[in-house]
């Protein structure tokens, strides 16, 4: 292994989806402007046609993948060079595992890790936004927040649902918002990685935008040409409302069919969506680790 995926991780619905696009426009760009056609420039790694591609890693545990101990045997070997298939140095990959061991096998090494970027997001809002993505009550979305052994299942298009029936559905582990959260946070590897808000990538987006440019050149020795040029375009084609515009007249792969992918996008929404009780179940589970990341509560405990 020579370090060659770079990771961009978080829970779901913390605006992962927005740091590709930017990450897109910025690399795989001359001019800084994002346009849909590429977006699949940066891909998740939790999707099942990477495990199509490399059915032979498994051999006889093939039919036993719903397993999550046996499946996590083989996420080394997935996250190989060749099992991803790319030919450049390193690759970008969104993810919403944790960075869990499971017996003794890990979601990654930092034999397979460059680096990585981790969004966080005010779980009450990710509560909000996760609610809405799932089609479920703001109850359960909490209780899944909550919940240390959530798993998620790996994205499977229409074609390969034969192939991957609901015994046979890999997952990750993604445990409840703080853990994983901390998982990534707290990883303590010698490799670079940077921590971003969802709040500073809507509301402050240039100065988030030079932060991570300044991340790469300083970690990475890049050096993005036309970058004045790059970075105002990159604001303009990177505005949720163009998102949300493109998702209602050409749909959006990611989204559920409950409610549109990009709804909202605001901060503090939970402050008219949530209850009390459900602002002090988040908070009296979150709030510490809400606090070091500067979330003001509404209720000290």
């Amino acid at each position: 292994m020579d370090k060659q995926i770079f990771w961009l991780a978080s829970y779901p619905k913390s605006g992962n989806t927005l740091l590709r696009y930017i990450l897109i426009a910025l690399f795989f760009t001359e001019d800084g402007r994002f346009n849909f056609s590429n977006s699949k420039l940066i891909s998740q790694f939790d999707q099942t046609i990477i495990i199509k591609k490399n059915k032979h890693i498994f051999g006889n545990n093939f039919n036993k993948l719903g397993d999550i101990k046996i499946f996590y045997k083989f996420l080394d070997k997935l996250q190989s060079k060749k099992s991803l298939g790319f030919k450049n140095d390193f690759i970008f990959l969104k993810t919403h595992a944790g960075m869990f061991k499971i017996d003794d096998n890990a979601f990654s090494k930092i034999e397979n890790t460059r680096g990585y970027i981790y969004i966080i997001r005010d779980p009450r809002d990710v509560c909000i936004s996760n609610a809405k993505h799932n089609g479920i009550t703001f109850d359960k979305s909490i209780d899944m927040m909550l919940n240390e052994n959530t798993i998620i299942n790996w994205v499977t298009k229409k074609e390969d649902e034969e192939t991957f029936d609901q015994n046979m559905q890999p997952k990750s582990l993604m445990s409840s918002w703080n853990r994983h959260v901390i998982s990534w946070t707290k990883l303590n590897w010698s490799i670079p990685y940077l921590i971003l808000k969802y709040e500073d990538l809507v509301y402050d987006k240039k100065n988030t935008l030079q932060k991570i440019i300044l991340f790469f050149e300083k970690n990475y020795n890049f050096r993005f040409h036309n970058i004045n040029k790059k970075i105002l375009n990159i604001l303009e084609t990177t505005e949720f409302k163009k998102f949300r515009e493109y998702e209602e007249k050409e749909g959006f792969a990611e989204a559920t069919g409950f409610s549109n992918f990009f709804s909202v996008g605001k901060k503090n929404q939970w402050k008219e969506k949530l209850t009390i009780s459900q602002i002090k179940r988040i908070e009296k589970k979150f709030g510490k680790l809400m606090k070091s990341f500067n979330y003001k509560l509404s209720v000290e405990f």
